[in-house]
């Protein structure tokens, strides 16, 4: 035990000391005056202090071990069950819960950071791709002397990527600070999946892929925040288009809307190659492109998981499945305001 630790009982126990000493001499001064003069008031005193420092001595003790106790929460070892009073056990409990508690942010914290780290040296590495590519494409036309168009062409497919990564990164970042980001509202789902359709109609013609919408009801309105709902269905629809790219053969995504009482379900069906099995429980996680990523360069493994996080936030329910060469399909389950509260 330390001086220091010692001295900082004495003062927490200076209160206590001035009471005892002050009303044991207030009463020994009283039977001396009062009651007969014959009493030893030294030998009252001497019995004072002696049952002092006893209950000092005791008290010492349980203060000395609820320090420890104390010191062991800072060393993340779990505090024994001993005879403490009330008000150290409540203390130590305190103490405990708010260790445990930083423990467990910390911990959330270095594993956002972990997550962050590795999701940035992952895109980092997909980005060399296409850059290396562009390089490349640019060699083979100075030592061979291509055509300008299929050179700028290639150039351009490969911008588009570049471009579509850049995009995909920045709606990760924005996803860390979702919620001062976020307006709940009532939003017309046909109207919003109706514009986000005609946004791509220049990928539905070169890939030879056509939407179909099917929806009972002109105005079905739903619970969400509009611009990152709008996100979210931009990725969905970009896979589906992706990679359901035909020349031989036309092929059709089909968006269905339906409504059953306070929830709407919107399905997104493709006619692609579809997704192993084995993938389909992995879409979700960040960078994972699976069997697919292999045979689609363009496969980022980004978009499914910044779609996953989206829908999470939102409160909306995200399934999907899957069958090698006919097609995935996407549902999304939304909360709907009935028609009749809307204004």
């Amino acid at each position: 035990m330390s001086m220091k630790l010692f001295w900082g009982f004495l003062r927490d126990h200076l209160s206590f000391t001035a009471v005892y000493f002050i009303s044991h001499i207030l009463v020994s001064v009283y039977c001396y005056f009062y009651i007969s003069s014959s009493v030893q008031l030294m030998y009252l005193l001497g019995i004072y202090f002696y049952l002092y420092v006893i209950f000092m001595c005791f008290r010492l003790v349980r203060y000395v071990s609820a320090h420890r106790e104390i010191q062991r929460l800072a060393d993340n070892v779990e505090v024994e069950e001993k005879g403490f009073t009330y008000g150290q056990q409540a203390v130590i409990a305190l103490i405990y819960r708010i260790h445990r508690t930083y423990q467990d942010q910390i911990y959330e914290i270095k594993t956002q950071t972990d997550n962050t780290h590795k999701l940035i040296s992952q895109w980092i590495h997909n980005l060399k791709t296409p850059l290396s590519v562009i390089d490349l494409i640019l060699q083979n036309h100075r030592m061979n002397g291509s055509p300008n168009d299929m050179v700028l062409q290639h150039i351009e497919e490969e911008k588009d990527l570049i471009l579509n990564m850049l995009s995909q990164m920045l709606k990760f970042f924005r996803l860390e600070h979702f919620t001062r980001d976020y307006t709940p509202e009532s939003v017309n789902l046909l109207d919003s999946l109706r514009g986000i359709i005609n946004s791509k109609r220049n990928q539905y013609i070169y890939n030879n892929v056509y939407p179909r919408v099917e929806s009972g009801d002109e105005r079905i309105m739903v619970m969400t925040d509009s611009k990152w709902n709008a996100v979210m269905l931009e990725q969905i629809i970009s896979n589906a288009i992706k990679y359901s790219a035909s020349k031989d053969k036309t092929k059709y995504i089909y968006f269905r809307i339906e409504q059953n009482g306070d929830q709407v379900m919107l399905s997104i069906r493709d006619e692609g190659i579809g997704i192993e099995k084995t993938d389909l429980q992995r879409v979700f996680q960040p960078f994972f492109t699976g069997k697919n990523g292999r045979t689609h360069s363009q496969a980022t493994g980004i978009g499914l998981y910044v779609t996953s996080e989206i829908a999470r936030k939102l409160g909306h329910d995200l399934k999907i499945t899957s069958e090698i060469s006919v097609g995935t399909e996407v549902k999304i389950s939304y909360l709907s305001k009935m028609k009749e509260s809307v204004t």
